[in-house]
């Protein structure tokens, strides 16, 4: 992994964390004060700029907070080319694409062996594109703060998995921002947010791993985030099993998460696996 962070950015990382909530705040705070509904688009047309506007500002919040941070420090540049680092191997790509779908499929198996309904069908495809926009915000809008600043810059002061436990930890906190608004996260309740936290930190872990096992290969996790919410719609959860299948969901994540720190070592999270499927160099 490139070495571009430094041990002076503890307090960077903080100032990152910082504007994170407070982006994501002024944006649930105009949508409240515009009396705007997370459910649907604004029937007003004067209204829908200002809607799309408070959707990017709170769903790109640690992208934006990142670049910000970088671009008072002169780390913009250095930020925006671990994007580039994309020559990783095609087993790495067949990981990230095809491991989420595995993953929910099992899921859908446990859920219908242990007496829950049987999905109509395994994997479907969407019927309308209205996935995209999550898709892309997920990766671009999240993973240059979380992977590409967040988790190098506390790998100065911290193990691997350290780092990303505490990634995850804002990570899972910052997710919650819909329970804010009107037609957000109703009823929320405390599985819910067990399940939350437990699914995140253990995916921050894991895409700690493929990033540090790629040399600081920010592009393979954007795709590898991607990959979960493509998942999340290509595998069809019964309706009867919406409190459960999420549950499953964070406790699969949490054995491969556990597998990755057993196999891989906490210090580092970047071997053996990676010049195994890729010639990477293990860092």
């Amino acid at each position: 992994m490139r070495d571009f962070a430094t041990r002076d950015d503890g307090g960077r990382v903080i100032i990152w964390a910082v504007l994170v909530f407070a982006l994501t705040f002024a944006g649930a705070l105009l949508l409240t004060v515009g009396g705007l509904n997370l459910d649907q688009p604004p029937r007003a047309a004067s209204m829908l700029p200002l809607f799309i506007a408070c959707i990017f500002l709170t769903a790109y919040a640690p992208t934006l907070a990142a670049l910000l941070v970088a671009v008072r420090s002169g780390g913009v540049g250095t930020l925006l080319r671990q994007v580039a680092t994309w020559r990783v191997g095609l087993g790495w790509y067949g990981v990230v694409l095809v491991g989420p779908i595995v993953l929910f499929v099992v899921t859908d198996l446990i859920y219908a062996v242990s007496g829950g309904v049987q999905p109509a069908a395994w994997v479907a495809i969407p019927s309308s594109l209205a996935f995209v926009g999550p898709l892309v915000a997920g990766s671009l809008g999240e993973e240059p703060g979380w992977r590409g600043f967040a988790q190098p810059r506390l790998q100065t002061r911290y193990s691997a998995l350290r780092a990303s436990i505490i990634v995850g930890i804002i990570w899972g906190t910052w997710h919650l921002w819909p329970a804010m608004l009107p037609g957000g996260l109703a009823d929320l309740t405390i599985p819910d947010l067990a399940q939350t936290y437990i699914r995140l930190i253990s995916t921050a872990i894991i895409y700690a791993w493929i990033y540090n096992s790629t040399n600081g290969s920010l592009f393979l996790v954007m795709v590898a985030h991607a990959g979960h919410n493509l998942a999340t719609e290509l595998v069809p959860i019964p309706a009867a099993g919406a409190p459960v299948v999420p549950v499953i969901v964070a406790l699969l994540y949490l054995a491969v998460a556990t597998a990755v720190v057993l196999i891989a070592g906490p210090r580092t999270l970047s071997r053996p696996l990676a010049r195994t499927w890729s010639g990477t160099r293990r860092v």
